[in-house]
């Protein structure tokens, strides 16, 4: 091929690109990664937990999504609390299988309240307060192990959250600078209508999918009353 030739092709291949790049707009999106964040106590978890998740997964085109079971919640009583651990392990059981779905331990392994603006922040590689040279770098290598987020800038955040906890998201610690660093895909609840709080950049889309007419709580009241949860929690809690 002449070289005249030879740079007519590249040049073609430039134009063609760039053509693309205009007439999709799902080009750039194709090469970004969407993560799903799904946090709470699941205390315990149940089947609506994995059917919300599924249908955000799929419905906003997740590569995964990651549970983060909280060790010490900042706004509910640690009374009714199952341990830290026994959640993470019925969570973990509880996607087993399921190769979209992953859960991470940061948040259990804590010894203080964990806040969502915290774990985000550590999961993108930000550390947070005052800590030595040798910690961070192990701290780094943890971030590097447990989660795609350090090692991809390619990313959209997408952090499911129930309609009623939306709802009270400004009385969460650091709202606004949490509401730039993700989209909160909001789970809905049966016969609920949904008010967005006014949060400054606050982005948000519903989940539109039929709402799970299920709690924690709920199951836990069974549990007390020893009535059967069969087909409610996927692992048994034994």
């Amino acid at each position: 091929m002449s070289l005249q030739g030879a740079l007519a092709t590249k040049q073609s291949r430039v134009n063609s690109r760039k053509t693309i790049g205009i007439a999709s707009p799902l080009a750039r999106n194709d090469i970004m990664k969407r993560i799903g964040i799904f946090g709470g106590t699941f205390n315990p978890i149940h089947v609506g937990h994995l059917k919300m998740a599924e249908a955000a997964r799929k419905e906003y085109k997740l590569s995964c999504v990651y549970f983060i079971p909280c060790g010490i919640p900042p706004h509910k009583s640690r009374q009714k609390l199952f341990p830290a651990q026994f959640r993470y392990e019925l969570v973990k059981r509880a996607i087993k299988g399921r190769k979209y779905f992953k859960v991470l331990d940061i948040e259990i392994k804590k010894r203080k309240p964990a806040y969502t603006i915290d774990t985000i922040l550590s999961l993108q590689g930000v550390h947070i307060g005052r800590t030595t040279k040798q910690s961070q770098l192990n701290s780094r290598k943890m971030i590097r192990l447990a989660s795609p987020l350090a090692r991809n800038d390619k990313i959209i955040l997408y952090f499911l959250i129930g309609a009623d906890e939306f709802e009270k998201l400004n009385t969460w610690n650091k709202p606004i600078q949490l509401a730039k660093l993700v989209t909160f895909l909001v789970l809905p609840r049966p016969s609920k209508n949904i008010k967005a709080p006014k949060i400054k950049n606050l982005k948000w889309s519903l989940v539109h999918t039929k709402p799970i007419n299920i709690s924690s709580s709920q199951i836990r009241d069974l549990i007390k009353q020893k009535k059967s949860i069969r087909g409610l929690v996927p692992v048994s809690l034994s």
